[in-house]
């Protein structure tokens, strides 16, 4: 094979630790500082604005997945003409925006630069070329950090600008965007429309609860579940450290005609990322005091469950990637759509007489509808082995036990019994 396996998977994982270590460290951050300093309800108003931003952002992105995974097979195939042709549709998308201005500056400036940057974000990794967009997080970084003197939307102002400035310069020094082919656009529609209904759903149960909370219970509830996911979703960008580096594995494995060794990087994927999620919240739990006063709030019981929801979601990330990558992106969609629709009958019913409680319950009821889909037909259609799941089961059910038992223990317990997954794991690597 032409492409070094190891090597791609490698440079794209460090490249996606430091991007992400620094992108999902902002919102973070973010929330810490603007709660600290303008109090919870402001967080909560905030932080409604940038989710209903980020999940506009996923319409207007709508060749974001469809170019990854187009580039990664093109790349496979060595047309090199149709990668710079599909470039040329996709960065087109993100300035559909520009309608909103008028309407509301805020919404459509964020949502535009965010779009751009999800694209950039796509095509870069599909590229192979991941260490190109750590480059571009590093210096928007030190941006987001600058904007704290100013206006409380101003860091994300500067991070997304700083990025979709840095990437169109750099498509255009390499000259990477080229004349749109018709043949290309049917292509990367036909597949976008479906990609675009996953990924939409899929930014719906991560955004939806800041500003469904906020419209639903109120700006001081939205403010606690602010800070609570905040925390939660920064096991989120686990995944999506795998899936910059396995993706393009797999829709490069699909041009060529082979998934077997895909199959096996998904189950390892799966039980990897199920046992490294599982002792950081462990972790989280133990610490959860030292949080609160971070965050200078009570947060109690509401932690755990959204731990919960957001290893669910972090466990079956590789399975649904293996769909979309592959020929059965319909299946994908129609999974997270399903998901999406759980989770929001679940708000509309509890959120308004169990506030921020509420919003846990819908965001893990809607996730274990995903993750059930997806094992099923993993299992069907690649011979995905069911077992896999057993180590996010596990945690799970000694997280439960956290309220009686000290989560230093429970953890302790935890990697004696998976310690065989995890010296295998290491010998599987080295095979792929």
């Amino acid at each position: 094979m032409s492409m070094n396996r190891k090597r791609v998977i490698v440079r794209h994982s460090i490249a996606s630790v430091i991007a992400l270590a620094l992108f999902g460290g902002s919102r973070f951050l973010y929330n810490v500082i603007i709660s600290r300093k303008f109090g919870v309800e402001v967080l909560g108003e905030i932080n409604s604005l940038i989710s209903q931003a980020f999940f506009l952002a996923g319409f207007l992105a709508f060749f974001s997945i469809g170019v990854g995974k187009y580039t990664a097979e093109f790349l496979g195939r060595g047309e090199k003409n149709r990668i710079k042709s599909i470039a040329g549709i996709s960065f087109l998308s993100p300035l559909l925006g520009l309608v909103l201005m008028p309407i509301n500056f805020s919404l459509a400036l964020l949502s535009i630069l965010r779009a751009i940057q999800l694209t950039f974000r796509s095509f870069i990794y599909g590229l192979h070329r991941g260490e190109v967009y750590a480059y571009s997080i590093m210096l928007g970084f030190t941006l987001f950090l600058l904007g704290f003197l100013g206006d409380p939307l101003l860091p994300y102002y500067l991070f997304l600008a700083t990025i979709s400035v840095f990437g169109v310069v750099y498509l255009s020094r390499e000259k990477l965007i080229g004349k749109p082919r018709i043949n290309d656009f049917i292509l990367l529609a036909k597949y976008s429309v479906w990609a675009f209904l996953g990924s939409a759903s899929g930014i719906f149960l991560i955004q939806g609860p800041y500003f469904l909370t906020d419209i639903l219970s109120g700006s001081e509830s939205a403010g606690i579940v602010s800070a609570i996911l905040s925390t939660a979703f920064l096991l989120s960008y686990l995944p999506q450290v795998v899936q910059s580096a396995i993706v393009p594995i797999f829709a490069y494995d699909y041009g060529k005609g082979s998934m077997e060794t895909s199959k096996r990087l998904a189950e390892v994927s799966v039980e990897m990322l199920s046992i490294a999620t599982a002792i950081i919240v462990f972790a989280i739990l133990a610490f959860q005091p030292i949080i609160e006063r971070i965050f200078r709030l009570k947060l109690g019981t509401l932690l755990l469950p959204a731990l919960i929801g957001v290893e669910i979601y972090v466990s079956y990330n590789p399975l649904i990637n293996l769909l979309s990558a592959t020929k059965f992106i319909r299946s994908s969609s129609i999974y997270a759509i399903s998901g999406s629709i759980v989770s929001l009958i679940s708000w509309l019913l509890l959120i308004p007489k169990h506030g921020a409680l509420g919003t846990l319950i819908g965001l893990i009821m809607g996730y274990s509808t995903i993750f059930a889909l997806t094992l099923a037909k993993t299992v069907k259609e690649f011979g995905v082995k069911p077992r896999i799941t057993v180590p996010l089961f596990l945690a799970i059910i000694l997280q439960l036990l956290s309220k009686f038992i000290s989560p230093i223990i429970l953890v302790i317990a935890y990697l004696i019994i998976e310690w065989r997954k995890i010296r295998l794991f290491l010998h599987d690597i080295r095979s792929l």
